[in-house]
């Protein structure tokens, strides 16, 4: 009996060795892999589609996914509206990380002007998933010197912006 105990306790330590050996093998894969594709994204135009009481507007400018603003505006109410169109000319899909957030600018003087940017979400606007090549995202900024306020207008009726639209990779 102590012999067949013996012949087992051999059998196991040896099944055990064989198995860690096979499991502590180092594995090696060769291999290459390619990848092509071109990012293009960046605004093709911005063009002032609508305004009231807008004086001595700049014309509107943009670098890549940056577009900057400076517009004099008259009086309580008066308002200037950019149509900001961004196009994806590349190959790889993209999506709207972020983008100038506004709360920060608008607080600075004069605070009755504003900005507000419209027509696209972060995280959630795409551009080339589906459609291709020259997919377009149209995003509306107004400029706006809130209506019901009666600052000292004597000068500085004018405030200006640059907003960035940080796009990425749609993954």
């Amino acid at each position: 009996m102590r012999n067949k105990l013996l012949l087992a306790a051999v059998v196991v330590v040896g099944l055990a060795s064989i198995a860690y050996a096979a499991f502590s093998q180092t594995l090696t894969i060769n291999g290459s892999g390619t990848a092509t594709g071109a990012w293009s994204v960046g605004i093709s135009s911005i063009t002032l589609t609508d305004s009231d009481g807008a004086t001595e507007n700049s014309a509107a400018s943009h670098t890549g996914t940056s577009a900057s603003f400076d517009v004099n505006l008259a009086y309580p109410g008066a308002y200037a509206t950019y149509t900001v169109v961004v196009t994806n000319s590349g190959s790889i899909p993209a999506i709207l990380d972020t983008m100038t957030d506004l709360t920060t600018k608008n607080a600075e003087d004069p605070s009755y002007i504003t900005y507000t940017v419209s027509g696209v979400t972060e995280g959630t606007s795409t551009l080339g998933t589906d459609t291709g090549v020259d997919d377009t995202n149209t995003i509306t900024v107004r400029v706006e010197w809130l209506s019901g306020t009666n600052p000292d207008t004597s000068e500085n009726n004018s405030k200006s912006a640059t907003i960035n639209f940080n796009y990425v990779q749609n993954t």
